[in-house]
């Protein structure tokens, strides 16, 4: 079991996330949170992928594995909505991984022996994971010993079994990966011409004159548009009104917020406890067992207190009582309890001698070490050998345990109360939640004087009473108003302000000022447009949404794009006037400046434009421009051209061609399809898929 807690000690987090997320954080998304519903049997698809469903007990039984291996390797008893995220992200990567991988696995031949497994594992190509888990932190190196012991003992322990096992699985479906991700690559070529192809097109450049008959100016009143033109537009243009699944909301806030009788409640509760406080032998303790706040035992200098504190704090004697006064959202009482000259600041250097475990041996072991460790010292022993040798502090023990200076309340509280309480010189052993320390002050700041203050605190919230009449005055704004149209009428009526959440996606998870606003999320999608919700409470605020907009995965429906496709078709049409105008501006010139005048524009110089570039200066983005450019021959008019932001009429003037390497140019392509290869594989492999995600209904 000992053995287990050294791994567990280097696992820090769950072994799949660590690897997992290496591989795939390229794709990964924001995706799901916590929550449940129950559905009839038609209804338990959590996904398909290539053709296979994946019902939620599967998914779920593997959420509740590693889980639970989780829960075993952190000593946790239960995970946070953050860490219970990331378990289900991991389970659907490897889900996609399992189902659209795997086969082309299978397909290519690509599998793991036995004797490759050893290697990784024992033999002379280790796996870095276990180098990390089995590995020496002082060499590096595989602790051959270490590792053979916990393999003997792995059937006396089913824990490390079970996390072995985990292992072994997880290094394999690595080694699998890079066996892909590495014939993927080798079948990645950039040809000569190419790399030719694409110096060429960044090292030869142009200066060129251009004006440009803008579209805006002609008015678009003077354009006309009919339904006929929208219609054949938004045809003949599908696949730019592509469009996700999405959902526009508005709603309304009812914060809980305390009331005048919450706020006389907490006046009145400290009042009364103020006696029990003044009386008290020890406020420290009081304040630790009656207090909305523990006691704070750091020493504050005068610059770091409040203005009503510091005028009290540093005038009255020890003892002395500052009576009820308001902080904020609190009520307080306060009493001085310590009054020292202390040096603003120290510099120290310590030994760490790590704890593995909790147990009573393992502290004995650790305290015996740093005792023997001070003595050695203070014997004159040298401080940058030992630690260098024991220190379980990486960050100091290469530097003789130097910590450097730091100031009051930076280090955890019994590091922090042993170094300003020590003498410069003097080393003692100390003990916190990481370990066993021996510590010596090296040096001391300027002393000054500060105070360690015992505040009796109770906070003012809203009672259970405020609470039901907020949620009644939601209850019946939800209850009399079910339809959109009362919705915003009854909202504006009562001057609620309406917030709009946009574009919400169907594994959204944040709304912006919304705590954990997922179960919102997932009613926008179940609702129907014009629908509005139930009382919903996030963190300390009730909520009433409507659903606004529908959007459903596919191409928009004109009737939602029309305002956008109108746009487009007057400027199409505007570019239809213009190109005629200039072409008849153009027709027996060749002088762009004779040009610009008859279209009422200016000349414009572009300089040093290569193919590859997308933005004129004064103009913005025009590839179609550029690229007219590059190809014309100079001294010669060249258009019209029908850009984003008007018509364009140029004329080069000079060509430049820089040098350039073709050789360096080739490595530069290599190396961007090599960094691209996976992803868009992947992505490729997992659009013939056919993935349907149905996360949302269950998370």
């Amino acid at each position: 079991m000992a053995t287990l807690e050294r791994i567990r000690n280097r696992a820090g987090v769950l072994v799949s996330v660590v690897i997992g997320l290496a591989l795939f954080a390229f794709i990964l998304g924001d995706f799901i949170t916590s929550g449940g519903v129950f559905f009839n049997r038609s209804q338990m698809e959590i996904a398909e992928i290539a053709g296979s469903s994946i019902s939620y007990e599967e998914y779920q039984a593997r959420v509740s594995e590693n889980e639970n291996l989780q829960k075993l390797f952190s000593q946790q008893s239960s995970l946070n909505e953050q860490q219970m995220l990331q378990i289900r992200e991991q389970v659907w990567q490897d889900l996609l991984r399992a189902n659209i991988l795997q086969p082309e696995y299978k397909r290519l031949g690509l599998v793991i022996h036995e004797d490759e497994l050893f290697d990784m594992v024992q033999g002379r190509n280790i796996h870095p994971f276990i180098s990390q888990q089995f590995g020496d932190p002082q060499t590096g190196e595989v602790n051959k010993a270490f590792l053979t012991n916990f393999l003997q003992n792995l059937d006396r322990d089913p824990s490390a079994k079970a996390y072995w096992l985990f292992i072994e699985n997880e290094i394999q479906k690595d080694r699998l990966f890079n066996k892909y991700l590495t014939l993927v690559r080798k079948g990645l070529g950039v040809t000569s011409l190419q790399a030719k192809r694409a110096v060429n097109d960044r090292t030869s450049k142009v200066n060129f004159d251009y004006a440009v008959a803008s579209y805006q100016s002609i008015s678009d009143s003077l354009v006309t548009v009919t339904n006929s033109d929208i219609k054949a537009y938004y045809k003949s243009h599908q696949n730019d009104y592509k469009q996700t699944a999405s959902r526009d909301i508005e709603y309304v806030v009812f914060p809980i917020l305390p009331s005048e009788s919450d706020v006389n409640d907490a006046e009145a509760w400290i009042q009364k406890a103020l006696p029990d406080f003044i009386a008290a032998s020890d406020p420290a303790q009081y304040v630790t067992l009656n207090s909305d706040s523990k006691f704070d035992s750091k020493y504050y200098k005068a610059s770091e207190l409040p203005e009503n504190v510091r005028a009290w704090a540093f005038s009255k004697p020890v003892g002395s009582l500052l009576e009820v006064y308001r902080d904020g959202d609190s009520f307080k009482a306060s009493r001085l309890v310590d009054v020292k000259m202390m040096p603003d600041s120290v510099k120290a250097r310590h030994i760490l001698i790590g704890l593995r475990s909790q147990s009573a041996e393992e502290r004995e072991k650790a305290k015996a070490k740093a005792d023997s460790i001070m003595n050695v010292l203070k014997r004159g022993g040298s401080w940058e050998q030992l630690a260098a040798k024991h220190s379980d502090d990486p960050g100091s023990k290469d530097k003789g345990g130097d910590l450097g200076w730091f100031p009051s309340g930076m280090m955890v509280p019994e590091f922090d109360e042993a170094s300003f309480s020590s003498n410069k010189g003097e080393i003692k052993v100390v003990e916190t939640q990481f370990g066993f320390h021996v510590l010596q002050v090296v040096d001391r700041g300027k002393e000054e004087k500060k105070v360690q203050i015992a505040t009796l605190e109770r906070k003012i919230v809203p009672s259970s009473y405020t609470t039901s009449q907020v949620y009644n005055k939601a209850a019946a704004f939800a209850g009399n108003n079910r339809d959109y149209d009362k919705f915003a009428t009854a909202a504006d009526q009562n001057k609620y302000t309406r917030r709009v959440a946009n574009n919400l996606l169907q594994n959204d998870r944040s709304i912006a000022g919304l705590e954990q606003p997922r179960e919102l999320i997932r009613w926008a999608f179940r609702a129907k447009k014009g629908d509005v919700s139930d009382v919903m409470q996030f963190g300390e605020n009730y909520v009433v949404a409507a659903l606004t907009t529908v959007r459903e995965e596919g191409i928009a429906p004109l009737k939602q794009v029309a305002a956008d496709v109108k746009v487009r078709v007057i400027r199409e049409k505007k570019a239809e006037l213009l190109m005629d105008k200039v072409k008849k501006a153009m027709s027996g010139k060749t002088d762009i400046y004779a040009v610009a005048q008859a279209i009422g524009a200016n000349v414009e110089k572009a300089e040093n434009v290569s193919f590859s570039s997308l933005t004129l200066p004064y103009a913005g983005i025009e590839p179609a421009v550029i690229g007219v450019a590059s190809v014309s021959s100079e001294g010669k008019l060249a258009g019209p051209i029908k850009g984003n932001n008007g018509v364009f009429v140029l004329t080069v003037t000079s060509s430049v061609k820089e040098e350039g390497d073709a050789n360096a140019e080739k490595y530069r392509i290599a190396n961007m399809y090599q960094s691209r290869s996976y992803y868009e594989v992947f992505e490729a492999l997992k659009n013939n898929a056919g993935v349907v995600d149905k996360r949302y209904n269950f998370y």
